[in-house]
Order: structure tokens, then sequence, then C-alpha cells
């Protein structure tokens, strides 16, 4: 009978300390194209992303959870990278193409589907100040 008490009280706390955050793959696609509707090159590309709660943990494209050309228009971002998330996390992601000066920033909000696919996403001229 304790040793059943006591797994049942290993498996409480280790819900009440992992509920809701996951390490599991989960990736999260982008399309992207620049204003005028091309495909920006790989080597223009500066690609930085944090989930809001933790802008200490970044992941960028030096990193092999982000990659981008997938199926030649997608950017994909592992968020198993993270070490930890969940639903409901805000996925920031900054992305900017060098060579034509060209930026765009998001925040996803994630879910626990096998993935996410956010379309139609054009980048935009740098404001000069």
């Amino acid at each position: 009978m304790r040793k059943l008490i006591l797994i049942l009280l290993l498996i409480a706390a280790g819900i009440f300390l992992f509920a809701g955050r996951s390490a599991i793959p989960h990736p999260v696609y982008i399309e992207l194209h620049d204003s005028e509707g091309n495909l920006p090159m790989a080597d223009n590309l500066e690609v930085n992303c944090w989930l809001k709660h933790k802008p200490e943990e970044v992941l960028d494209m030096q990193n092999s959870n982000l990659i981008y050309p997938i199926i030649d228009i997608f950017l994909q971002i592992q968020c198993a990278g993270f070490g930890s998330w969940g639903a409901g996390d805000t996925l920031h992601v900054e992305i900017l193409d060098k060579k034509i000066n060209e930026s765009l920033t998001l925040d996803l909000e994630l879910n626990f589907d096998n993935y996410q696919l956010f379309n139609n996403n054009h980048l935009k001229k740098v404001e000069k100040e």
C-alpha cells in the first residue's frame, strides 16, 4: 500500500511540475515572400526567434532547429529546440532579408496540433530613421 501511495505522489508531482509543457517536436511553418511576392534567398535571411516568456533562449539560422527553405517557400521552426514549450506560449519571430532590407516580425500563439502553418507573410521594407 505504501508503494502505491508513493507512486501516486510521484506521478502527481510530475504532472504538477510538467503540466502543459513539452519538449516534443512541434514544427511551425511560415510561408515567406518579399514585398513583391518573390522568394527570399536563404543566404540573405537573418532569423531570430524565442518564446516570449524565455527571451534569453534564442534560436537563429545557425541552429539546426531553423530550416529555410522547406518545400521552397517555408521557414521551419522546430519548437522542441526551446527545451520546453506549451500550448498558449507566444513564439516571437524576427526575420530580416539583408539584401533587400525588408523585415517581418511575428508573434504566433502555439498549440498542441502536430504542426502549425502560417502563410502569406510578406517581408516589408525597413523604415529608415
